[in-house]
């Protein structure tokens, strides 16, 4: 295949798989972004404007991780970092995941419902086969060098 021919997560339209994703019960919104904090894809129910800041949020959130390795008894020292799989944020009324996606990218999920809800157990495991669907785009796009 050659470069010209490769799909890449900058060319390809991710939205439908997003769209797919908040058909699972309870999933409000979800959104594909870049380590820089960008927007890739988003489900269509979610505004631009709230996307925006939500991928700049979630894109913070995810960096926190490279700084938890000591904590987590990984000393630096190592130099084979921790890395991130998923982030659980339990609210009142919603629950917030998040998930590495690739090196540069990331999923954000909004669910309805706690932490511990049946929704949120199923829209971890739709998400998870989601970004298993999503790698040949995801690895194109990490092997291309843009985030």
């Amino acid at each position: 295949m050659t470069t010209a021919d490769q799909h890449a997560a900058d060319s390809t339209d991710m939205n439908w798989a997003l769209n797919r994703l908040i058909e699972e019960p309870g999933v409000i919104n979800a959104l594909l972004f870049s380590s820089d904090g960008l927007v890739v894809a988003k489900s269509d129910g979610l505004a631009r404007d709230d996307a925006d800041r939500a991928a700049a949020a979630l894109s913070g959130v995810k960096s926190l991780q490279a700084d938890l390795g000591a904590f987590c008894g990984h000393p630096d020292e190592d130099k084979s970092p921790l890395i991130m799989r998923h982030v659980v944020t339990d609210m009142k009324d919603a629950t917030v995941l998040l998930f590495a996606a690739g090196e540069r990218t990331g999923v954000g999920v909004a669910v309805r419902g706690d932490a511990l809800s049946k929704e949120a157990s199923l829209a971890i495991t739709a998400t998870l086969k989601m970004i298993q669907g999503l790698r040949p785009v995801l690895g194109a796009r990490e092997r291309s060098g843009t985030a």
